[in-house]
């Protein structure tokens, strides 16, 4: 098992600096904005639960950058059908992380239902520990989306 951190810098490592990277609401957009404050590629969806998928589905069907999603796991199952809808248009620009703690950790670490092994549509799974709270992210969202459009 990793830890959130490791996992966030695995996958960072692995997709590069000229990926655009989708974060989930709540404690992975927190530590992903700690690990990599200045980087502009980063969109932190914020205040939708469930929804990054989505938004990585519509930039990636518009664009040829490599578009990396990174998601909860109680956030994947609040919108779990996304998975086919990305499956069917098996984008080579899309791929969806899911980081799963097996809780609901920004509201409380409450239980969430246990993950399949594998999801159509989502590039893998990683279990990772709870890291603990890191600071809010500090970047407007009007900000957060002008960075990413000047990357299309």
């Amino acid at each position: 098992m990793l830890s959130r951190r490791e996992a966030i810098n695995m996958l960072f490592e692995r997709h590069g600096e000229d990926a655009i990277y989708i974060t989930n609401t709540g404690y992975i957009s927190r530590a992903v904005h700690y690990e990599y404050p200045d980087n502009s590629n980063i969109f932190y969806m914020q205040g939708s639960m469930g929804m990054a998928p989505c938004i990585g589905l519509g930039m990636a069907l518009n664009s040829d950058k490599d578009i990396v999603v990174l998601s909860g796991d109680g956030a994947l199952l609040m919108h779990l059908g996304i998975t086919h809808t990305i499956r069917d248009e098996n984008l080579k620009n899309l791929y969806v992380y899911v980081l799963d703690n097996g809780c609901h950790e920004s509201v409380g670490e409450y239980k969430c239902s246990e993950l399949e092994d594998f999801y159509s549509g989502i590039t893998d799974i990683i279990k990772i520990s709870n890291d603990g709270k890191a600071p809010r992210v500090e970047l407007g969202c009007i900000d957060n989306t002008n960075q990413i459009k000047e990357l299309f």
